[in-house]
């Protein structure tokens, strides 16, 4: 997963209220990938990236 995938999943997280990225699990993540039309994480560290991404996004609102 790319960085771009990653802030693309976490954008459509963030526009469909899921905000509180301590609360996401892999299939909220798996499902906003592919409505953002990104690749699905496939570690722990590409959803950790989501996650990063979410809160930078949240944190920039």
């Amino acid at each position: 997963m790319s960085a771009y995938d990653a802030y693309r999943t976490a954008r459509k997280l963030a526009e469909n209220g899921r905000t509180d990225s301590d609360a996401l699990t892999q299939a909220d993540i798996d499902a906003a990938a592919d409505l953002a039309g990104a690749t699905r994480p496939t570690s722990s560290g590409d959803r950790h990236n989501v996650r990063l991404a979410l809160d930078a996004i949240g944190g920039a609102r």
